[in-house]
């Protein structure tokens, strides 16, 4: 029997652990902050509000602040992403007097178990706007609002785009994005990723890119195209382009150098 918690990250009245268990309980308690959970292996049997539930792996359990619940691990080899987050930071974040009530239980919504694992991998690096567009998206997940589309978001998401193509030597700042389009950046968030598919900073990464690949094309030297696109730490360049384009830029542009080569445009 065993429980342990690890990798402990806590910031701005938010914390999230990654938690193993094996053949052991939470007796009966409760939290004053939302718990939001991300199961990854294993089976975990959850008693909330005098029901009892089974979790498995690839579903989410939420619980509101100050809903008593206990859980049960079972003897095989259960992990799940814990995180809390205060009621003050939630109601911050939304814009609003007081913090809503979220779904409770057990959920299969892989979105929200994403969004759960991705804001726990981006609480490990240090890119504070990254991870707070993370939370904003996250809690867009949590209040599961699809139909809040207001009649001219599409516009003014545009608007919204076009300074970002218009700006890709440059990191956004989503305070300036939200007074651009004259929303919170919960909204700004949530719209633009309604409407697009993803967050606007990873719109903008795959912006810059593509057009990083399209100097790499024109022989442009990968360490000049990554200065002029506003990359000045190399690695973070060579690892975007790598997860985009499943090469190195270096790599990209000899292969393409050496078809021009072999293949001259007439």
């Amino acid at each position: 029997m065993s429980l342990t918690s690890s990798d402990w990250f806590s910031r701005n009245g938010i914390e999230s652990s990654r938690v193993s268990a094996s053949g052991s309980r939470f007796p009966r308690h409760l939290h004053d902050e939302y718990v939001m959970c991300a199961n990854l292996s294993g089976r975990e049997e959850i008693w909330l509000d005098g029901k009892v539930e089974q979790v498995f792996a690839g579903q989410v359990t939420l619980y509101n602040p100050s809903s008593i619940q206990s859980s049960q691990f079972s003897l095989e080899a259960v992990s799940f992403i814990s995180l809390h987050l205060t009621q003050s930071t939630l109601s911050n974040l939304l814009g609003t007097a007081e913090a809503p009530a979220l779904r409770e239980g057990v959920f299969n919504d892989a979105r929200l178990f994403q969004a759960i694992c991705r804001f726990d991998e981006l609480a490990r690096e240090a890119d504070e706007t990254l991870l707070e567009q993370q939370l904003l998206w996250l809690c867009g997940e949590l209040l599961d609002d699809e139909a809040s589309l207001q009649q001219g978001d599409v516009q003014i998401i545009q608007q919204v785009k076009q300074f970002l193509r218009e700006h890709l030597h440059e990191k956004p700042q989503l305070e300036v994005l939200a007074q651009i389009a004259g929303l919170s950046k919960y909204h700004l968030v949530r719209r633009f990723t309604q409407l697009t598919g993803m967050p606007p900073l990873q719109y903008h990464m795959q912006l810059r890119l593509h057009q990083a690949r399209d100097l790499l094309r024109q022989r442009v030297h990968p360490q000049e195209a990554a200065l002029q696109l506003g990359f000045y730490d190399q690695s973070h360049f060579i690892n975007a382009f790598r997860k985009v384009m499943g090469t190195t830029p270096h790599h990209y542009a000899q292969q393409i150098a050496s078809a021009q080569d072999k293949f001259p445009i007439a």
